[in-house]
């Protein structure tokens, strides 16, 4: 019945939806023989309208006292959610009695937002922002199918 109404054409997607992973604000340089640490909290590091160019309030992270560890937690922020489509389209095309030739194209991650994470070394000068995705970005196939 697919055929009838699509003319041999099929259509298929998947949709993921997630909330932000959780992320730790970390030192440039570390206490502990140089060693990535964590800062001292001193605000809550959340912002109201946060954007890719600022995602948390970096002023809410010190560098501890010299030789002392920071009493920033680990995981305490959430970067951005994830929403992407993967989209497959492909067309059957008889050419004999029991031989089918298709044509497929598929387009993966067609990000609506892609899942990312901000800067999250205090003292870097792109602390807060967000300059990079998570995984794979954008990425499309085609093929061709010969079934009998």
């Amino acid at each position: 019945m697919g055929d009838a109404i699509l003319g041999n054409w099929q259509m298929s997607g998947i949709v993921t939806l997630a909330t932000g992973r959780p992320f730790t604000v970390f030192l440039n340089t570390g206490v502990n023989n140089g060693a990535p640490s964590w800062p001292n909290r001193i605000g809550d590091g959340k912002l109201d309208k946060a954007t890719a160019d600022l995602w948390f309030d970096p002023t809410a992270f010190v560098a501890p006292p010299s030789n002392t560890y920071g009493d920033s937690g680990r995981g305490i922020l959430y970067a951005p959610g994830q929403q992407t489509v993967d989209i497959s389209l492909a067309k059957r095309i008889p050419l004999k009695q029991r031989l089918n030739l298709q044509l497929r194209a598929d387009a993966f991650t067609c990000s609506i937002r892609a899942a990312r994470f901000p800067t999250r070394t205090s003292g870097s000068p792109t602390v807060g922002r967000i300059t990079t995705t998570v995984g794979d970005n954008r990425q499309m196939q085609f093929a061709a199918k010969v079934d009998w």
